[in-house]
């Protein structure tokens, strides 16, 4: 029998501020009512994404805000990492590869944005299997481009890069957490990730919908957990 999995897109809330992280074998609220831990079953642990959206003045026209509230239950989302300082700077973007079109100038739909899942990128440059911590990326002409600290992406995770080594434009790159999905050689490594996860602290994202705020609602953080879909 196979089993499907609705995956919601995450909301285009402006964002205060976000943060990813491994926070390693354990992970927090996974607690028995003895205290006992409970232990990742997945190696390296599962990786947290953290997002505090700004004040939203929207709510009338688009309750986003109360849909999240909703939406605490196990299901699960696709969110886009916005720019933080984990991210590659967004001023070598224009040196960069990119999925996206822009849309067409001159049409009545053109909004200056590009398609959705767009996302500057850069090739792998070798086979990597799922459980591996070693990533091997294509950095011809950008060598000096991923750091220790950077995010990146294979389709829908994210990774830490925990260590980088490069030689003849080949970076080997160690991630945490481990590899997800096997990657190909010329597969896309995202520089603007995604990450598929569910909020796993619903209670504390709920705040009171007041008429006298006029639309305007400030959600606490999200924290959301990392999933992963076998297919």
């Amino acid at each position: 029998m196979t089993i499907t999995h609705k995956v919601w897109d995450f909301p285009s809330l402006a964002i205060q501020s976000q943060l990813f992280h491994v926070p390693g074998a354990y992970f927090d609220g996974g607690l028995t009512s003895g205290g006992a831990r409970i232990m990742s079953p997945e190696p390296g642990g599962r990786s947290v994404l953290e997002v505090t959206p700004s004040l939203q003045i929207n709510e009338w026209k688009s309750p986003f805000s109360s849909w999240l509230m909703s939406k605490t239950n196990g299901e699960i989302f696709r969110i886009p990492l916005t720019v933080t300082p984990q991210l590659i700077s967004s001023k070598t973007y224009n040196l960069m590869k990119s999925k996206g079109i822009v849309w067409d100038n001159d049409q009545s739909w053109d909004n200056g944005e590009n398609w959705k899942d767009d996302g500057y990128y850069l090739n792998s440059a070798g086979v990597a299997l799922e459980g591996s911590v070693k990533l091997y990326v294509d950095v011809r002409n950008f060598n000096d481009l991923i750091k220790h600290g950077h995010v990146i992406g294979f389709e829908n995770s994210s990774y830490m890069v925990d260590d980088i080594e490069i030689e003849n434009n080949i970076a080997t790159i160690t991630v945490n957490p481990p590899l997800r999905k096997n990657v190909k050689a010329s597969d896309v490594i995202y520089l603007r990730p995604f990450f598929l996860g569910v909020i796993s602290n619903g209670s504390e994202i709920r705040n009171s919908y007041d008429a006298s705020n006029i639309g305007a609602i400030q959600l606490n953080r999200i924290v959301f957990q990392e999933v992963i879909i076998n297919v």
